[in-house]
């Protein structure tokens, strides 16, 4: 704004002054009119003339000086002229008396008077008195106050621009640190705002702060209160454990016993991991992605060992997403264990991040493939193969950390190893 304000103070001015040079060019002209008016005296047959000897302005006499005059009669013929006229000057036409007509062209100024002369011989008659300058000194004069007018707007608007530079930075120091010890709380080496910030931004910093406390609180209640539920649970499972070891009971009876029993602690397990999950949080450091997978990857290759999967890996290692470690860590574990399981042992997980910030991730196996509908299978409990044991859960409870995170999945088949593959698509 500043910048475009000189620039229009610099055209304002440079209009005014180029309008007020030609207004002293007019006055000027016009008074070296009335200096020839009243230099003019009648010749013996009663026309008007003028002697060079009388000329107001030097240059009339001197050829080529840039400065001309002519009188010209009522008949359009040159009645007098100075012996600076030279014959390409144009001959405007007559002027009424007591007119004035005044123009610019590209190379000059034209200046015509119109006035009547009482002839004693003839009578009335008019005349045109005609000054004619040349523009080149106009132009001098205009091209000089240009020169001189932005060389100094220029110094002005760097040091204005500097100045409001300087204030701009100074003023945003309090920002900038603000943003500073922000990030110090989302890589976990502060637990709060602490800095001395300017009074508009307290209400600011409190309201995070606040934020930030009450986020730590309300998990740590969760915490405490399904650990309790936890251990209220422990002693009645164990004792249902038990009985399904009891060998004085059949074989079918304890059976029926011991699945519903790890079902429910599968179910209790999922339950307290879903209830004390952090969510996506805006002020939590992100993790590297292709660190946890790999990590996955090396604990799946000693549990699966009998199949040897085989683990591609497409991710750049710089790639963060902002979630909770433990979060992705249960997510892609789901996943990938999946593929392990019902697969071939040929895994793929691929990751790349758009231009809008979004990470997809990609997890494909060799297997059979997802069935029709393949939708139903995000629901708890729903398994696509029921002869590969497990609880139907895994799917489930990565789509339920995918939602907490504004994230979407889908399930589709594989192009590349003619499977199932799973895309996950984080928001940034």
């Amino acid at each position: 704004m500043l910048a475009g304000f000189v620039l229009a103070c610099a055209a304002a001015l440079d209009h005014a002054f180029e309008d007020r040079a030609l207004q002293t060019q007019y006055d000027r002209m016009q008074g070296l009119a009335y200096a020839l008016l009243a230099a003019t005296e009648p010749t013996a047959d009663g026309t008007l003339s003028l002697s060079m000897f009388r000329m107001p302005d030097s240059r009339l006499n001197n050829p080529g000086s840039g400065l001309a005059s002519a009188l010209i009669d009522e008949r359009g013929g040159l009645t007098w002229g100075s012996v600076s006229l030279t014959d390409d000057v144009p001959l405007p036409p007559m002027v009424a008396p007591g007119d004035w007509s005044f123009e610019s062209t590209d190379t000059s100024f034209l200046l015509a008077f119109g006035l009547r002369w009482a002839n004693p011989v003839e009578g009335d008659q008019t005349y045109t008195l005609l000054l004619i300058e040349d523009r080149a000194a106009f132009r001098s004069q205009v091209a000089e106050f240009r020169r001189t007018l932005w060389s100094w707007l220029a110094i002005a608007a760097v040091a204005l621009l500097s100045v409001q530079g300087a204030i701009l930075a100074w003023g945003l120091i309090p920002l900038r640190r603000l943003r500073r010890d922000l990030r110090l709380v989302e890589k976990g080496k502060e637990a709060a705002l602490a800095g001395d910030y300017p009074q508009e931004l307290i209400p600011l910093s409190e309201a995070i702060n606040g934020m930030i406390s009450t986020g730590q609180a309300q998990l740590e209640r969760h915490r405490h209160a399904l650990g309790d539920l936890a251990h209220s649970l422990k002693t009645p499972l164990a004792v249902l454990r038990g009985m399904s070891e009891d060998e004085r009971l059949s074989a079918d009876l304890r059976q029926q016993i011991a699945e519903p029993v790890t079902r429910m602690h599968t179910i209790v397990d999922h339950q307290l991991r879903r209830a004390v999950m952090a969510g996506r949080r805006t002020l939590s450091e992100p993790v590297a992605l292709r660190e946890i997978i790999e990590k996955l990857c090396r604990t799946l290759e000693k549990v699966y060992h009998g199949k040897s999967p085989r683990f591609e890996l497409d991710i750049p290692p710089a790639l963060k997403v902002r979630i909770d470690g433990g979060d992705l860590f249960e997510m892609m574990g789901n996943l990938i264990e999946n593929a392990v399981k019902y697969g071939k042992g040929r895994v793929r997980v691929h990751a790349s991040r758009n231009k809008q910030g979004q990470c997809t991730i990609r997890v494909e196996d060799d297997g059979a493939g997802f069935p029709e509908s393949p939708e139903r299978l995000l629901s708890r409990g729903v398994r696509a193969d029921t002869l590969t044991p497990g609880q139907g859960i895994g799917l489930g409870a990565s789509a339920e950390l995918v939602a907490a995170y504004r994230g979407q999945i889908q399930l589709i088949r594989s192009e590349a190893l003619g499977g199932g593959a799973v895309v996950i698509t984080l928001v940034a």
